[in-house]
């Protein structure tokens, strides 16, 4: 690797690392941002708002980078990163707060799938397994650093400090992107015409108003049932529109369960509309219940990203071509239910002994689970949509990043949560934010059983097709 290579890669792990990191820190930085504007019963808002506008600007960046190019799409990304950033350091109110969590959230989502589509023009082809590998580590690294981070910005710097901090560390990425990326070319002719392709306008907004729609219900909650299904029809009326697309943003089985790839899908889905519950409710009842200081807080919601760090080191060193590896997809789903159970029963009331164990469990299983299942959609179908059905995955995460703080937000809107809550309500919506996803994982567990049968019976299909006949 070249010196060229190495501050290439630097920059591109310096890009996840905004995204990753600004998530994260946001979990512990939020109730000290919702006490001061005086917005506790949004605290949900600020999540959904900014995943949302995430995926649809990473849906987006293929189109943008194949009409401007890289190096000016990771600029704009950069600027409106930051320009969000400051934003939200000098919101006076909760309302432009969430307003600069939407334009920090399409300059993340712009960043993130950037730092992805500019690989292939940096690198050399045996580069890019390095490459990514730094990239994961980036993410692991920011999933415990960044709670303790935002703690650590909470009790020194203020909230608002630590969003100076991280619109600093965005105009020095632009500043880097600026100096050492190679200039764009100009489109050849063939890539003009191919560049004609429309962005997916339609198919972004039903995705968009599809999350938006069931967050609603956190503000009408009388009506939240219905608008809960309206926002799941437009979902699969997206999904649907999306098959019938001639360039699809997801695998044209999208997430059929009678295929292994979109079931597997299916169960990306699911599983990470449980995932975000504890990181959005956990830091803000940790400190208005426990007493924890920021930081500490910090540290329980880094024990569910350690723990998920050590599961899947630990599930990597088993024997690889073995049948019975494919069900620790469903074992893994249903410890992280197991885990969530425990975080809604001991949240509010403890012994903080077993909310530590429950936290552990709920990322222990996503831990065992993920690099299984994600290796089971990958590589289930044609070779044709090898590389659409990789891009869902990261999608689909995002789908149910969105979708579950709008979930979540439901019953807490239901029970009164706010900002004069009394204990009581406290406690239901301590219990109420984890119990709803309870149904959820149980229904990924069955899918998960469901998804390992349809891929044995994948496996025994293509032996029969690879046995040459006796003549």
């Amino acid at each position: 690797m070249t010196t060229k290579n190495i501050v290439h890669l630097v920059i591109i792990c310096m890009g996840v690392a905004l995204y990753a990191l600004n998530s994260l820190i946001t979990s512990t930085l939020l109730p000290s941002a919702v006490d001061d504007l005086s917005g506790v019963e949004f605290i949900n808002w600020s999540a959904l708002l900014y995943t949302t506008a995430a995926m649809i600007a990473s849906l987006a960046t293929g189109t943008a980078k194949s009409k401007i190019g890289g190096r000016a799409i990771l600029t704009i990304a950069g600027a409106v990163f930051a320009i969000g950033s400051l934003l939200v350091s000098l919101a006076p109110s909760m309302e432009l707060f969430l307003f600069s969590r939407i334009v920090q959230g399409a300059g993340g989502g712009l960043i993130l799938a950037s730092c992805y589509t500019v690989i292939s023009d940096l690198f050399s082809r045996h580069l890019w397994p390095t490459v990514f590998a730094m990239e994961s580590a980036v993410w692991g690294i920011a999933s415990i650093g960044g709670p303790l981070a935002g703690g650590l910005f909470a009790e020194t710097i203020g909230w608002r400090g630590g969003f100076y901090v991280v619109c600093a560390f965005a105009v020095l990425f632009i500043v880097l992107v600026r100096t050492t990326f190679p200039k764009d070319h100009s489109p050849s002719s063939k890539n003009k015409i191919s560049n004609k392709s429309a962005l997916p306008i339609f198919r972004l907004a039903l995705l968009g108003s599809s999350v938006l729609v069931v967050a609603m219900a956190n503000l009408l909650p009388k009506y939240a049932v219905l608008l809960l299904i309206l926002g799941f029809i437009l979902f699969s009326l997206f999904l649907y529109r999306d098959k019938k697309a001639v360039a699809t943003l997801l695998p044209r089985h999208g997430l059929s369960l009678l295929h292994t790839s979109g079931t597997g899908l299916a169960i990306v889905f699911l599983s990470m509309i449980s995932a975000v519950s504890f990181m959005v409710y956990g830091p803000y009842i940790l400190q208005k219940v426990h007493g924890f200081s920021p930081l500490s807080a910090g540290l329980m919601v880094a024990v569910e990203s350690l723990s998920w760090s050590l599961a899947a080191m630990l599930c990597a060193k088993l024997p690889q071509n073995t049948s019975w590896r494919l069900y620790l997809i469903p074992i893994g789903v249903f410890i992280a239910l197991l885990g969530v159970y425990g975080i809604a029963i001991s949240l509010y009331g403890g012994p903080l002994w077993l909310l530590s164990i429950a936290i552990f469990l709920a990322g222990a299983g996503f831990g065992i689970f993920w690099a299984d299942l994600s290796s089971v959609v990958i590589e289930t179908g044609n070779q044709e949509e090898q590389d659409r059905r990789s891009g869902a995955i990261p999608t689909l995460q995002m789908c149910g990043g969105a979708f579950g703080p709008a979930v979540a937000g439901i019953p807490a809107a239901i029970i009164g949560f706010g900002e004069n809550a009394t204990m009581e309500v406290i406690e239901q919506t301590a219990y109420w934010v984890h119990a709803i996803f309870i149904p959820v994982l149980a229904i990924a567990t069955i899918l998960a059983v469901h998804m390992v049968r349809l891929k044995r019976r994948d496996m025994e299909t293509n032996q029969i097709t690879a046995t040459p006949e006796l003549t």
